[in-house]
This record gives structure tokens, sequence and C-alpha cells, in this order.
């Protein structure tokens, strides 16, 4: 089994920390019954020992990258003692979406549940996005329902430090390119850095990034994608840019600069994040778009390329991997401002068992990203805003994950859930909006 992460998942492991907060996948079930606990301790047993049964080990020389070990601290099952009120349910649900992960060593995730006043109850896992992408995640779970076990081991785990220093020596080494770039990059993060000042800033306790998940019967979506010459995923696309056209996160000519993770996981893929992505952009001045076929026959021609190797990693990231931990953070810190990019993922159709985590169906799921260093407007703002549009279909229903941003004209959840009534109209969908 391989033990050194890919350059990818050390970015992103890297890149977590040098932000002050995880970047983490949270999937939040909801039941109209009280949750069987004692299945859902089977489930939380399960899922240490699959996918997410592993955690981020530093590498002593940066350079070489960092390795995966199986020896990992796993935070306990969490079940509430007493109910909750049924009105302070969402803010449960923020509260597990902002608990402490830590990628190296552990916890690097968490599963709570919580029973409400009202008999309803609801079981949140969050977890770190290092250790699994949107597909990784939903396979561990679905993994996790059915009692599928498996136990990860690395060698490294056994080595003494003389051992693993020698292997970081070796693994640098054959960088060769990327540390001479690494080094003409360093000097430039160094001489940037001098003078500067960094701005105080401390997480805002009241800010909640604007989020909002609209629900839609598939057969709604499916059929306006269909009736306008598109797909699901070309639809979402659609959607996002006219929301990012509504709220002026645009380039200088006025198209909305939409960029979208591309799954490339092969049958007994072992890395964690298993991606690439593709940029393109979308002119939607004129209003909706009524005719999707030339939009879905752009992204087939980029998707294609990026499945299929054509499309090489950045070249920035084997470059990124190479530089000295304390200028990592520089650089993670310029190249996450971008003021115009937005975000666009499609899950597909989720597995029916990852419903059923305590072993009946939940009433329904949410799931999305939570970047937990975006705790501030200042954060934020200094970054350029975000927006970041998420769907999945289950259970005959396409959930939407709204995530947005962007100052002066989107600065909360009330403004983003009526841009998104007024984009889907547009396209004419109505959703149920949380």
């Amino acid at each position: 089994m391989t033990y050194r992460l890919g350059d990818i998942d050390c970015v992103s492991a890297r890149g977590h920390s040098a932000l002050g907060g995880t970047l983490a996948i949270q999937a939040v079930w909801h039941y109209d019954r009280p949750v069987d606990t004692a299945a859902l301790a089977d489930f939380h047993a399960a899922l240490r020992h699959g996918r997410l049964g592993r955690v981020v080990a530093a590498a002593m020389i940066p350079a070489a990258g960092d390795r995966w070990s199986a020896r990992a601290e796993f935070a306990p099952l969490e079940a509430s003692e007493s109910p909750i009120p049924r009105g302070e349910l969402e803010a449960w649900i923020d509260a597990q979406g902002r608990a402490e992960l830590r990628t190296f060593g552990g916890p690097a995730w968490r599963l709570s549940a919580t029973a409400c006043d009202n008999g309803e109850s609801a079981v949140s896992l969050l977890a770190s996005h290092t250790i699994a992408d949107g597909r990784a995640f939903c396979a561990a779970i679905a993994e996790a329902v059915a009692d599928k076990r498996f136990e990860l081991s690395y060698p490294t785990d056994e080595f003494g430090r003389m051992r693993l220093l020698f292997g970081d020596f070796r693994d640098a080494a054959r960088r060769g390119g990327a540390l001479v770039k690494a080094a003409g990059l360093a000097v430039q993060l160094a001489l940037g850095r001098r003078g500067d000042t960094p701005a105080a800033r401390g997480a805002d306790q009241d800010f909640r990034l604007p989020t909002v998940d609209a629900t839609i019967p598939a057969q709604h979506w499916h059929a306006a994608a269909r009736d306008r010459g598109g797909s699901a995923t070309t639809l979402a696309v659609a959607v996002t840019a006219a929301l990012a056209t509504e709220i002026g996160r645009t380039d200088e000519q006025g198209r909305a600069r939409m960029m979208m993770p591309v799954s490339t996981r092969a049958e007994a893929d072992e890395r964690a994040n298993a991606l690439a992505s593709i940029d393109f952009e979308v002119d939607l001045r004129a209003g909706p778009l009524t005719d999707l076929a030339p939009l879905r026959t752009l992204m087939k021609e980029k998707l294609n390329a990026a499945v299929t190797g054509e499309r090489p990693v950045a070249p920035l990231i084997p470059v990124a991997v190479a530089l000295p931990r304390r200028l990592f953070g520089v650089l993670v810190r310029k190249v996450a401002a971008d003021a115009t990019v937005s975000v666009c993922s499609n899950l597909g159709e989720l597995d029916p068992q990852m419903l059923r985590v305590d072993g009946r169906p939940a009433s329904k799921i949410r799931l999305g990203l939570v970047n937990q260093s975006l705790d501030s407007q200042a954060v934020l703002t200094e970054r350029g805003g975000n927006l970041y549009v998420s769907l999945f279909e289950s259970d005959g229903r396409i959930t939407i994950r709204f995530n947005g941003f962007h100052p002066p004209k989107l600065v909360d959840n009330e403004k983003l859930a009526e841009v998104v009534q007024r984009v889907l109209a547009g396209y004419g969908l109505t959703a149920i909006l949380e």
C-alpha cells in the first residue's frame, strides 16, 4: 500500500493548517423518529475500520511529502444526553460543522447524534476533506453501513526516526526540478513578506457563511435540463453561473468564471482526493440559457480531457509541496484570494445505503462542504468572497447546497435565498429552501 500522500492530498493537508481551519465534508441525516444509538455505534466502529481509518503524519523533510498513518486518534460517538428544542436543531448542526478536526494525527472525523423534544432526531458526520473527497466520503459511509471492514496498514508506522528520515531524503531528492523551482519561489515569497504586517484577525462567533439547501423533485430537475438540451450537471452549472452573474461575481467582460471538480477515481484507488478540475466561462448577461447544448458540448470536451489524463496536475502543486512549511502558508494565502471564480460540484445519485446509518432509512440527508477557515466577514472579503454550489440526488430528490458571500450584493442568508429562488425560477423550477 502506498504510504506517501499524493501531491494534491499533501497540499490539501498543509493548506488547511495554513489557513487556520479544516475544509470538511458534512453529512446530516434527519429522522422523524429516535435514532438507534446501538446501531449507530456499530456504524461508528465500521467507519474506523474503513477508508476513514487513517490520518496524516508530517514528513521530517517537507519536500518529501507527508505520509499516511493508521495510528490515528478517533473521536468517540457523541450522542446528546437529553433532547434539544426542535428550533435549535440548525444551531446544533452548525456547531457540529465547527467541531475541531485534526488531519495530522486525528481525530480527522466526528460522528454525533441528537434527539429533539418533538420526537425527531439527527445525526452528523464531519470529515476532513484531506482524508476523503466527496466520492470517497460517500463510499466510506455506504461501506460502513454494509459493515465492510478492512484494516489499513502502512509499513512506515513501524519505522524508527532514522529510517523515516532516510526515506524523506530519498523522496525529496527525487523531486529534482521542483526543488529548484521551489527554492526560487521561496526567495520571492520571503522577500514579499518583508515589511508586511499581518492583519489582526479572529473568528467571529456570530458569523455564519450564508448557506441555503434547496430541494427539488428529481423528475422536475431532469425535465428542465432535458427540455433545454442539457444534462443534470449542465443545468447545475447554468444555475451557478446565473447566481454568480446576479451578484456580480464575474470577470471584466461580465462572464461567470466556472470551476468544476472532476473525479478521476479508478477501482481500488487509494487516493483520498482523486480529483482533477475543469474551468471555463459562461456568459449569462442576456439572461437564462434557453439552449444548454453548446455548454454541454464544451463541458464534455473538457471533461474528456481531464479524465483521460490530457490535463496535467497544475505545475505549481509539486513546487508547493517542496516549499518550507512557513512559506507554504504565505503561498496558500496568496492563491486563496479570488473574487471571480465560482465552483460547481455534482456528486450524482447517492447509494441508497447511505440513508441507513442506523439500520433504517433516514427521512432525508443533507450533504455539503464546510470551510471552517471562512469564519468572519473580514476573512471572506480578504479572499474575494465565495460561491460554491454542490448537488446530489437521493430518494427521488435533487438537493443543492449554495454557499455564497460576495459583498456588497450578497452578505446574508436572506439575500442568498432570494437570489436562489429567482435564479431557479428562470429555469422553470421552484424549491423548498432550508
